[in-house]
């Protein structure tokens, strides 16, 4: 898939700082991650926590997700092909859900956010971070030079508080937001820790 060594050459945050700040904002002992593409945050989060479901619409990064927790001979995850606008859970069950890096890939990702809260329990926390390509114009040319590499499709490039706003607009009350971004980075991430207040 190739999906590891892109997010490992592009942001160099992910080693350094974004896993492991993900892993520590965590709650309870049943997570969530959207989108959770080969696994690297789902597998993570699995240290600290009982429980994770990861989920993505794509069926080889299921794949290759099960095929790292059995290598990792990790056994609190379970990994299944799932769509984001329609989340295979009952209500109100999970303690935080994760969103990682996707958000701007989605068309609708009020869509997405709406059943985000609705599996989220209350007082559960939601965690995001996507792209800041819409952080500086810089990010937005540098975007557009390299789109054609990008396999995945872009629909938003996002600022901070737009992302928080959006955010904040489905639901959510904003704990705590930062932009990520390692010296060697190319394009920061914009990390977004957000509460379901009750």
């Amino acid at each position: 898939l190739g999906y590891d060594q892109f997010i490992q050459k592009w942001w160099k945050v992910y080693e350094s700082t974004l896993l492991t700040e993900i892993s520590d904002d965590i709650s309870g002992n049943i997570v969530l991650e959207v989108a959770c593409g080969t696994g690297l945050v789902a597998l993570k989060v699995a240290e600290k926590t009982t429980r994770v479901y990861g989920v993505d619409l794509s069926a080889p990064m299921i794949s290759e997700a099960k095929k790292k927790m059995e290598d990792k001979r990790i056994s609190n995850v379970e990994f299944a092909v799932a769509d984001a606008y329609n989340l295979p859970f009952d209500n109100g069950i999970f303690d935080t859900v994760i969103c990682n890096n996707a958000l701007h890939n989605m068309m609708y990702p009020k869509k997405a956010l709406a059943e985000i809260k609705r599996v989220l329990r209350q007082g559960g926390l939601f965690i995001a971070t996507i792209v800041g390509i819409g952080e500086k114009r810089k990010y937005k040319m540098l975007f557009t030079v390299f789109k054609p590499f990008i396999k995945l499709p872009v629909f938003h490039k996002l600022n901070l508080d737009e992302t928080a706003n959006m955010i904040r607009e489905s639901g959510f009350s904003i704990v705590e937001k930062e932009i990520m971004k390692n010296p060697q980075d190319k394009m920061p991430l914009l990390y977004v820790l957000a509460e379901l207040k009750e």
